[in-house]
């Protein structure tokens, strides 16, 4: 079992000037052994989506791009 939550939050902005609401989410995959009565979480992979849902793709670290758009978006 697995969860994620958020851990970052930003804006961002195309070089037009659309802005967009970027959210940085971890996942944490449940480790505990079947017997132990003890939770234990490992962490996962990170990923970054628009505030609506886009899957958001990491260029460098203030470059992004809307993989749904193939918009470029800077960390603002």
């Amino acid at each position: 079992m697995k969860r994620e939550i958020e851990i970052d939050r930003f804006l961002a902005k195309t070089d037009n000037g659309k802005e967009y609401i970027i959210v940085q989410y971890q996942e944490y995959i449940d480790t505990t052994h079947l017997t132990s009565s003890r939770r234990e979480e490992i962490a996962g992979h990170k990923r970054l989506a628009t505030s609506t849902g886009l899957d958001v793709s990491y260029i460098d670290p203030k470059t992004f791009k809307i993989v749904n758009t193939g918009e470029i978006i800077r960390k603002v």
